[in-house]
């Protein structure tokens, strides 16, 4: 398990946010190989030790960078979502897989890492972890709104799943834009399909969208409280002994 301490001071956080403005451009140049922290240091200037006060390892920033890929990714979600003047499960499933799209789309640096990175242990273990929060908080969003009933328990995480595998396919190869776009509809209607055999009335017909953001803001609520407990860690800035160092540097 990798971790990061979170800086409290300010001039802390803008270190934490160059650190990881370098490594994105690391990793969009050269892919998962082509960050480390020593090459880091070399790039931004920082020293390797003042990195280490921050992050475990490499896989703790590549974990760090793939977070804050996915906050974006819902921030987009949200967005589209809220566009809809009603979120059946058919509607749903089609924003929710442009809005993942369109951020890829406009961040193709990200691309390598998460579906060309998969032969790396921090992304397979990131990626899983991000799946699973994922796929809860698409239960919680369709529990809470009564859209579907009947589903097998394991049906958000295959769909989750799925979802990844799709895209996965959609960006490792060439492609326009417009084919993009049309694999993702296409898929997404198939999903739909599988969902609306469990899907209720309100599923059909759809909710108002922001009943179903707010659904998924009580997931993230208590989310992000579970998350704060797991990452109880020495302040930012504290000393780390050298033995604790990965050889992954």
């Amino acid at each position: 398990m990798v971790t990061r301490r979170e800086p409290v001071q300010r001039r802390s956080r803008e270190r934490v946010e160059q650190i990881l403005a370098a490594a994105a451009e690391l990793l969009a140049a050269g892919g998962v190989d082509a960050l480390t922290t020593r090459s880091l240091a070399e790039y931004t200037g920082i020293p390797v030790g003042t990195i280490y006060r921050y992050f475990d390892n490499r896989d703790a920033i590549i974990s760090a960078y793939l977070d804050h890929e996915l906050e974006a990714i819902e921030r987009s979600v949200a967005t589209a979502v809220l566009e809809l003047d009603r979120v059946s499960v058919r509607s749903m499933a089609r924003a929710i897989g442009l809005a993942h799209m369109r951020h890829h789309q406009a961040h193709p640096e990200g691309v390598p890492v998460w579906f060309g990175g998969r032969l790396n242990a921090a992304v397979v273990e990131r990626v899983r972890e991000l799946d699973a929060r994922m796929a809860e908080a698409l239960r919680a969003a369709v529990r809470g709104t009564g859209m579907m009933s009947g589903a097998p328990d394991f049906t958000a995480e295959l769909l989750v799943r799925l979802f990844d595998r799709m895209f996965e396919f959609v960006f490792l190869a060439e492609r326009t834009a417009t084919e993009q776009e049309e694999i993702v509809l296409d898929f997404a209607d198939m999903v739909a399909s599988h969902m609306e055999r469990f899907a209720t009335p309100a599923g059909l017909e759809g909710v108002p969208s922001r009943q179903f953001l707010r659904a998924l803001e009580q997931y993230g609520d208590s989310s992000s409280t579970d998350r704060a407990a797991e990452k109880q860690a020495p302040a930012a800035g504290a000393p780390r002994p050298r033995a604790a160092r990965s050889a992954s540097a």
